[in-house]
């Protein structure tokens, strides 16, 4: 059976050429993530034409920075810091070392103070606060390690302005133009900071979907309208794990997920899934475990960063987690069986997600091979697949090629291309007859909105035989 769970790559020098990409798209890659706190637009662009030429149906996501606090540049490309020894950060215009660097955020007065813990590199370096002065912070290396040149600088609880910095913001209509497949929002905090992404979506007539990244305490606390108001949900664990106290982190990631299943909406989980994998060709047990629980709490994606970005082995990293993946898969098939055969725990709020649940429904109890669904914008096959059926295939058939990608983000749901229905009549043998030359044979449950010609959302369901 097909990989249910999604891999999203980030693409960066390690990756970024024809050659390479080719070779991650054979590995498994489902969704290109373009990391816009990195490189040039013109960068960024020459790999949106390569991976548009070498496969139309990958999804490209672009992740805007957000107002993150990074470092300037590191002589070398990388310094190692010591524990014990003295890390000075300064606003001056300096090459760092291994002695200190220069920051790209002018400190207001009260924002950091001695006794204050900072962190480097989605928190594995640890710096305390020894002194504030002027335009310099003197801090004592807690825990150390390798420093590479424009990593993230992490204060807790700080708040530094708008999710949507004016680069964002420039960025954003960059990518729009390009014609990305989704935008993820960098340090959300509440559900209007994704709005105002969306206005921007809608005013530039776009359909990509706004991804709104989980990675500040305070947006915990709202959690349910940031859910509400995005379109997928991305937990960002490596900031998250600096802002929270580290033992809250799974739990945190646990409770996401439910809630992104309950309303339907997809849920990447990202960061140091595979992060020794940067530089060893074989991850730790314990990053094995992480991506093998990922999936049992019912990620529709995971996320390789660094490992496909800057890695030594950004292949062998996708390969890894694509073999991962189907082995917790596998295992909750034959532990589970069905999950819809058990109840559906989640009760319809409108037409569409009664339809969806019953469908599922149909599946389980009917032994179904697939559950098939027309869609115009991705929505029916994202609430079917909210219900995980383990042993049945979804397939959504559309005539949009950018929802045929942006499916790529959606548990377990495979894409075929239909020409567009204008007659209800026509449903059933086109739908047939594109699901057996898909080699799909046997019973299908189909959810649809009909009468076709009628604008409206899903509202029906048939048993076929293909």
């Amino acid at each position: 059976m097909e990989r249910r769970a999604k891999i999203v790559c980030t693409i960066g020098p390690a990756s970024g050429g024809a050659k390479r990409l080719r070779q991650l798209l054979d590995a498994g890659m489902n969704v290109a993530r373009l990391n816009f706190s990195h490189g040039s637009p013109a960068e960024h662009r020459a790999v949106f034409d390569r991976l548009r030429k070498l496969d139309d149906g990958v999804a490209i996501m672009q992740d805007l920075a957000g107002p993150k606090i990074r470092i300037g540049e590191i002589e070398g490309g990388q310094a190692r810091l010591r524990e014990g020894g003295v890390f000075v950060l300064t606003t001056k215009a300096v090459a760092g070392n291994a002695e200190g660097a220069h920051v790209d955020y002018r400190f207001r007065p009260g924002d950091v103070k001695a006794g204050d813990d900072l962190y480097l590199s989605d928190g594995s370096i640890h710096l305390k606060v020894e002194r504030v002065a002027g335009r310099e912070i003197r801090c004592r290396i807690v825990d150390g390690g390798v420093l590479t040149s424009r990593k993230g600088l992490n204060v807790p609880r700080l708040r530094i302005g708008s999710s949507l910095s004016a680069k964002d913001a420039a960025d954003l209509e960059f990518g729009l133009a390009m014609g990305v497949d989704c935008v993820a929002v960098s340090f959300v905090t509440c559900a209007a900071d994704v709005r105002r992404v969306k206005r921007v979506v809608g005013q530039r007539k776009s359909p990509a979907l706004v991804v709104a990244k989980i990675e500040k305490e305070s947006a915990l606390g709202r959690l349910d309208g940031i859910v509400e108001a995005a379109d997928a949900i991305m937990i960002a664990r490596g900031d998250l794990g600096v802002e929270i106290a580290l033992e809250r982190v799974p739990v945190v990631q646990k409770e996401i997920v439910v809630l992104c299943r309950e309303k339907g909406k997809p849920v990447i989980v990202a960061t140091q899934m595979l992060e020794s994998m940067t530089a060893s060709e074989r991850p730790t047990r314990a990053e094995a475990s992480d991506v093998a629980n990922a999936v049992f709490d019912g990620a529709d994606a995971l996320m390789l960063s660094a490992e496909t970005a800057a890695g030594t082995f950004p292949v062998e990293s996708v390969c890894v987690m694509d073999r991962i993946i189907r082995e917790a898969e596998r295992w909750e098939r034959r532990a589970l069986q069905d999950e819809c055969s058990s109840g559906l725990p989640w009760p319809p709020r409108d037409l569409a997600e009664a339809a969806c649940a019953a469908a599922a429904r149909t599946a389980a109890s009917s032994g179904a091979r697939a559950i098939a669904c027309l869609t115009r914008t991705g929505r029916t096959a994202r609430l079917i697949a909210r219900y995980r059926p383990a042993a049945t295939r979804i397939v959504a058939l559309t005539d949009d090629r950018r929802v045929m990608r942006q499916m790529n983000l959606v548990w377990g749901t495979e894409t075929i291309h239909i020409d567009r229905i204008d007659r209800t009549d026509a449903i059933f043998p086109l739908v047939k007859e594109r699901l057996r030359a898909a080699g799909i044979r046997g019973l299908v449950v189909l959810a649809a909105g009909i009468p076709i010609p009628e604008k409206g959302s899903t509202n029906t369901v048939h048993l076929l035989k293909c």
